[in-house]
């Protein structure tokens, strides 16, 4: 089972995972049952990790570079060069402070990209 969470998991994550499902890491992943497969489920969708506090600035990481904001159509983050091609987060050469000025950035260009990519979808199935 150990081995077989390698692909999906960080390798430090794994023993806690293992143990809050109340599984074996020796285990044989073709030996997992039904019920321990829905309590490996759970324990993934549920699986919280505490913060205990924050970096100093001086570690934070800045993405630069990406696709340039003259590309882009900024009121549905579609390409100006490729039809049907949208844009979102840090693939953006956008860049903000850090303190999650740069994850609203991604979320709310995200929502406007993917409002609009669906939109065009719809009309695409008619």
């Amino acid at each position: 089972l150990k081995s077989g969470l390698h692909d999906l998991l960080p390798q430090s994550l794994i023993p806690a995972v293992i143990d809050g499902a109340c599984l074996r890491p020796e285990q044989e992943v073709n030996q997992i049952t039904r019920k321990e497969r829905q309590r490996l489920v759970e324990t993934l969708k549920g699986f919280t990790v505490p913060l205990t506090g924050t970096r100093p600035l001086a570690e934070a990481i800045v993405t630069a570079g990406g696709v340039s904001t003259r590309e882009i159509n900024p009121s549905t983050f579609a390409s100006r060069k490729v039809p049907n091609l949208y844009f979102a987060g840090e693939v953006m050469d956008v860049d903000g402070y850090t303190g999650g000025y740069n994850l609203q950035a991604a979320f709310s260009s995200g929502y406007v990209a993917g409002t609009h990519a669906a939109e065009w979808g719809k009309e695409e199935t008619k």
